[in-house]
């Protein structure tokens, strides 16, 4: 955190994301997601989403990183999750 600021450095790998839950997010503060796909096959990317974010989502293809900015307008529990179906369940 600084300020506002506040960085989460994460990554994915078979629909899994590292971490899994972050905390001490408040209104107001400017949320970069950096996510990495660490995924070895070229053809299976992952999305990012914040449930409830008004902002588009990601698609990160493997080996590569990509951020998300998210300010949340209100207190509340918001689940990310990826958004590219990729493995069967």
């Amino acid at each position: 955190r600084d300020g506002n600021k506040v960085r989460v450095y994460m990554t994915t790998i078979r629909s899994h994301f590292a971490p899994d839950n972050i905390q001490g997010i408040k209104v107001g503060d400017k949320v970069y997601f950096h996510v990495t796909n660490l995924e070895q096959d070229w053809d299976t990317p992952h999305g990012f989403a914040v449930m409830g974010a008004q902002n588009a989502e990601l698609l990160i293809m493997p080996g590569q990183t990509e951020t998300l900015l998210w300010e949340p307008k209100s207190e509340g529990v918001f689940p990310f999750y990826c958004t590219d179906f990729c493995h069967a369940m």
